[in-house]
């Protein structure tokens, strides 16, 4: 009945007349490139291996713990070194430990600056929130901490506000953020909002800039390859035949002729069991088959360096991501080193003089908070401590420190005695081995690392 009204008003010319051959195209999609801060969080989300390489990063600088240092003051005056705040982090662990020891600080196991980071929601734990921060920081640039204010007006935790959700950052005349969160839309003053971004070497002033922001092409072709190869799999990609159906005749339903050759041959050939099976089908019939070399396309090795691309622009070694092809022992721990040295310090620096210069003041202006050392110990380095001789050069608790032990106490001040040969010859040599402080026995009780 449908065929027979088209039929009717193409005659009265109420509906145009199409002549020629069917004409099949195949479409090419096109992904565009993800610039907005949304679009690569969508990515971290369902794209599984920019989530894996960006975990390995924000879990590891979730873990390490935070240290709080108070000054304190003699006959009313708190001194000051400005190497306490210092970048070098070596030169301020040092600074901060022999400040400590001279009594000039002292570490505070619990601070309220302590208890915001370790607690800061009341329905998620710290840990998971400093992760997000980090995915923040790395994938858009920026990170939203919207505080929450105690009776006293200061900060007892934060609330986590993804970054694509603020609207306007403070401008001159208005210092407040508005953003559009969860059931919230409106204003938030700057005093109660925490702002940690990577500044923008083309707008400094403006919103923070990230390195997921400048994968947009390389994860854009990513998920394209994984679409094309599901594609593949599930209707074989590009049509291997193409079907068309022409007619002399005017009348001639080519749209209807072809939906319905096609469902025919869904019918008839739907299904393993129907393979090879002989199609007879009306005049008129053309088919044109492409061939496709789909080794050409490289997509397998395309992946791959896109691939090692996303790994390299997070600093993240191979071997922590599974990828043992050209991996050894040495290179395996040497791995877990060099993602605390190159990955995991910079950003917890980048951490703590963000929660140092706006975090801290409105706590306590007196606070210095330093972290935990990331970075593990060495096998080898261990290794080699624990088997070499000790020369008299180092005390036995230097030598324990140094491989990673604590000192003890019975063994404070003492070294062990020359190695034979090094205290000169004849009376020299009984003399240096007479005065030579005994080495202390051996523990046999299983104590590992004792000298």
């Amino acid at each position: 009945m449908a065929s027979l009204l088209r039929r009717v008003m193409k005659a009265l010319g109420m509906l145009p007349t199409t002549r020629g051959p069917l004409v099949h195209a195949i479409p090419v999609f096109s992904f565009g490139p993800r610039r907005g801060s949304r679009e690569v969080l969508i990515a971290y989300r369902e794209n599984g291996w920019l989530r894996a390489v960006v975990d390995t990063v924000a879990d590891a600088v979730a873990t390490p713990q935070w240290r709080a240092y108070k000054r304190v003051s003699f006959e009313g005056v708190k001194h000051y070194d400005k190497r306490w705040t210092s970048g070098v982090r070596d030169v301020r662990r040092k600074a901060l430990e022999e400040a400590t020891q001279d009594g000039e600080l002292v570490e505070l196991p619990e601070h309220e600056v302590l208890r915001v980071l370790e607690s800061p929601h009341p329905e998620y734990p710290g840990r998971e929130l400093r992760k997000l921060l980090q995915v923040h920081l790395d994938l858009v640039g920026e990170t939203f901490m919207w505080l929450r204010l105690g009776q006293d007006g200061r900060p007892v935790g934060w609330e986590p506000v993804p970054p694509h959700c603020v609207h306007m950052t403070p401008q001159p005349g208005r210092p407040h953020f508005a953003l559009s969160y969860g059931q919230f839309s409106g204003y938030v003053p700057a005093s109660s909002m925490l702002w940690p971004k990577h500044l923008d070497p083309e707008n400094p002033l403006g919103r923070g800039v990230g390195r997921g922001t400048s994968l947009g092409d390389e994860l854009d072709t990513m998920e394209a390859i994984g679409k094309a190869t599901k594609s593949t799999f599930e209707r074989g990609g590009l049509p291997h035949v193409i079907v068309g159906l022409d007619s002399k005749d005017e009348d001639f339903e080519r749209d209807e002729a072809a939906t319905n050759l096609e469902k025919r041959f869904k019918q008839e050939f739907g299904g393993p069991e129907n393979a090879g099976k002989v199609w007879f089908t009306p005049g008129g019939v053309t088919m044109a088959e492409v061939a496709i070399n789909y080794r050409e396309l490289q997509a397998d090795e395309l992946g791959k360096s896109l691939r090692s691309y996303v790994r390299h622009v997070f600093n993240v070694p191979p071997e922590l991501l599974g990828d043992t092809t050209s991996s050894n022992r040495s290179t395996s721990e040497a791995a877990k080193y060099h993602l605390a040295e190159y990955a995991v310090a910079p950003r917890l620096e980048f951490l703590r003089d963000w929660f140092q210069h706006r975090l801290v003041p409105l706590i306590d202006a007196d606070v210095i908070l330093d972290y935990e050392d990331p970075r593990p110990q060495e096998f080898e380095r261990v290794f080699r401590a624990m088997t070499t001789p000790i020369m008299e050069s180092f005390t036995f608790n230097e030598v324990r420190e140094f491989a990673g032990y604590e000192a003890l106490p019975e063994l404070e001040g003492k070294r062990p005695a020359p190695l034979p040969g090094q205290g000169g010859g004849g009376n020299n040599a009984a003399s240096a081995s007479a005065n030579a402080t005994p080495e202390p026995p051996r523990d046999r009780t299983g104590e590992e690392g004792r000298v």
